[in-house]
């Protein structure tokens, strides 16, 4: 009994839902949630940038490359 009660909990940990937060245009997202989560990628905070140091040089140097074509272009 135990280990069924495991299984269904394990389930419903691995279970997505529709984020259903409010968009720009008002209306809800449509995007499937994170593995055991309530909210999408995008709504549930998942993406914070690089954290290391080389992450953020690497970011640095793309974004030099991108200004001086755009101040070229």
């Amino acid at each position: 009994m135990a280990a069924a009660l495991a299984r269904e909990q394990a389930r419903q940990a691995k279970r997505r839902v529709r984020c259903g937060a409010k968009t720009r245009k008002g209306h809800p997202c449509k995007a499937l949630s994170l593995s055991g989560k309530r909210r999408c990628k995008f709504h549930g905070g998942l993406s914070t940038g690089p954290k290391t140091a080389e992450g953020i040089e690497r970011i640095r140097e793309t974004q030099k490359r991108r200004w001086a074509i755009s101040r070229t272009g």
